[in-house]
């Protein structure tokens, strides 16, 4: 796996003004949102980490993940191609990642005096590209749309249809997405758990997902309350899950494990004396 390294001064000073103008923008037309940066500590390609330097909701409808690069004389400046190579296997799951550069020097909301149609023309002059389109560090930027265009193709007030739209109603926290509950939003395409989103029922899911996962990879049990929940669909997960020695494979159901809540044959999400969701103090993280 990639050695995380932080951002470049540069790369600081791009990803500022993005944040701002995208904030700015959002508000003067009328578009809720909420952003979200990363240390490089909490990025990385593990369960409970995220695939970008930062995130942003969007109508509590729509995900932008960012990936954040200095573009200078045609090139993409502290390019990783190890990271590209794991974007790519995100992009193919789904995830909605991409790579925002800049297309000019100095962007407008670096100018002094600072116009006040900055985030327009910061958004203008930033260019976003699926992984899977920039195939290197030099990109063909002229074929890669901006940031400005991107947002205006969004549904005015969101698309609330979408599966993001649904989880998030039900999870109402940005601070709890990671490449695990994405994988589960993006990832997987079948599960009925997702069609009317409970709350309680989504927790124990998440519960099942993020108890005792350390590092890169499920272990069997864990695999297993995975399968418990999502049958096929934990497929999905099969680049977190690293099998054991055949003499150490465990046999039994696909069923939660002895650590878990729910016992054997227990309906993870039994009903209540009435449909009210409980209150929780706080999600667990991945």
């Amino acid at each position: 796996m990639r050695k995380n390294r932080g951002r470049t001064p540069r790369e600081n000073e791009i990803q500022t003004a993005i944040v701002a103008s995208l904030q700015a923008y959002c508000r003067d037309n009328g578009i809720r949102c909420s952003t979200l940066e990363y240390y490089a500590n909490q990025q990385g390609d593990s369960l409970r980490k995220v695939c970008a330097d930062f995130l942003a909701t969007l109508d509590d409808s729509t995900l932008l993940l960012a990936e954040t690069k200095v573009h200078a004389s045609g090139e993409l400046l502290a390019f990783d191609d190890e990271q590209l190579r794991e974007y790519l296997e995100f992009e193919s799951a789904g995830f909605p990642i991409a790579y925002l550069y800049n297309t000019e020097d100095i962007l407008a909301y670096y100018q002094k005096p600072q116009p006040n149609s900055f985030p327009t023309l910061t958004l203008g002059s930033v260019n976003r590209s699926l992984p899977s389109l920039l195939p290197d560090r030099y990109p063909d930027y002229p074929k890669h749309t901006t940031l400005l265009n991107w947002l205006k193709s969004i549904p005015t007030g969101g698309d609330q249809t979408t599966r993001f739209a649904r989880i998030f109603a039900a999870i109402r926290a940005e601070a709890i997405l990671s490449n695990g509950l994405m994988m589960l939003i993006y990832g997987t395409k079948g599960v009925k758990i997702f069609d009317e989103p409970n709350p309680r029922k989504l927790e124990s899911l998440i519960q099942s997902l993020g108890r005792g996962i350390a590092g890169k990879f499920l272990n069997p049990g864990q695999q297993r309350r995975i399968e418990y929940f999502l049958q096929e669909e934990a497929l999905a997960f099969s680049s977190w899950f690293r099998p054991v020695a055949p003499n150490l494979q465990q046999t039994g159901p696909m069923l939660p494990g002895s650590g878990d809540s729910i016992a054997p044959n227990e309906d993870p999400d039994p009903p209540d004396d009435d449909d009210r969701p409980k209150s929780r103090s706080a999600y667990p993280r991945f």
